[in-house]
């Protein structure tokens, strides 16, 4: 099963989120909808609505569900929280290309990009303001703080190569896994009163989002066409990942690899070796591990959910993830 069978179960749901997210970013500024379409033409996965959906739909909410129930806005303003974030990642990556399109800051400019990102922050706060629920709110604002604090620890340690496993995990929870956590998380909040179904959605969604991080990870050190990104892009950005902390552990290999990791420009055959050592010395294998542990621990939550289609689909997903 593909992730587009899988969303198959909420395709309806997913048609009226695309509508309501298209007016929601509506302008009377061309430039605004221009920067629009470029955004819509590349939706991606759009794995955070497709999990929103379904933790809804498994605590209750019926697939006929229609607008204006606050589950549409919900998700496109998490889905517009996203782009947000996306968008001033290029900025701070200095990145022409992603997912091979050419991202805003190239197409445009840095300011304007820039500007757009805050454009898209704020109708996310408008949006959940006019939800005008309390929990929703909280969610947000919590993920939002999270994953600015996580961008900004992985920028203090960009390129040091003594990074500990506990930073590590620290940073992409708060960067990857706590929004996971927040779409899970509020998909359950707008189905049910059921507080024990709101955090064990909460929880299974932080798991997975863990090992969802690790495995972008991990996909840095396989062919492009599983990543859809350039090979060893995060080798070449001095991100010192999972497999990287492993493997610099040892202090032999740790040899080997300092004066390929710390050079300005770092080579495709450079690339290549430093692939080769991790796979020789076991790191990638024990990075895998990690990544299986957390789904492991996702599907121990989510079988506290109901246990009904939507749960399945979700059960299904998690499975997908472990395909590397």
């Amino acid at each position: 099963m593909d992730l587009h069978e899988i969303q198959q179960h909420v395709s309806k749901l997913l048609s009226y989120y695309q509508a309501t997210r298209e007016e929601l970013t509506h302008s009377d500024v061309p430039i605004i909808n221009d920067i629009n379409r470029h955004v819509m033409s590349q939706n991606g996965k759009q794995l955070r609505p497709i999990l929103t959906f379904l933790s809804a739909c498994c605590c209750g909410l019926p697939e006929e569900t229609t607008p204006p129930h606050p589950i549409f806005n919900a998700v496109a303003a998490i889905e517009t929280l996203h782009t947000s974030t996306l968008i001033h990642d290029d900025v701070v990556d200095e990145s022409d290309v992603r997912r091979g399109n050419p991202t805003i800051n190239h197409l445009w400019c840095n300011k304007t990009a820039v500007l757009i990102g805050d454009y898209y922050l704020a109708l996310v706060m408008k949006t959940v303001n006019a939800i005008n629920n309390k929990t929703i709110t909280q969610i947000i604002n919590h993920t939002v703080i999270q994953m600015s604090e996580g961008e900004l620890l992985q920028q203090q340690y960009s390129g040091n190569y003594n990074t500990d496993k506990s930073v590590y995990y620290q940073i992409i929870r708060k960067k990857t896994a706590l929004f996971m956590a927040a779409c899970c998380k509020i998909g359950a909040v707008l189905a049910t009163d059921r507080t024990d179904f709101h955090e064990e959605a909460y929880l299974f969604g932080e798991n997975i989002g863990m090992a969802f991080q690790i495995r972008d990870d991990l996909l840095d050190f396989k062919p492009t066409q599983l990543s859809g990104k350039p090979q060893g892009n995060d080798i070449k950005e001095h991100k010192c990942t999972l497999p990287l902390i492993f493997a610099l552990e040892n202090n032999s290999i740790r040899d080997k690899l300092l004066p390929l990791l710390t050079k300005n420009d770092i080579s495709d055959n450079e690339i290549s070796l430093i692939t080769q050592i991790l796979e020789q010395s076991n790191s990638i294998k024990k990075a895998e591990a990690v990544m299986h542990d957390y789904l492991g621990k996702a599907q121990q939550h989510l079988q506290h959910l109901p246990d009904n289609k939507y749960r399945d689909a979700i059960y299904k997903l998690t499975n997908m993830l472990q395909e590397i």
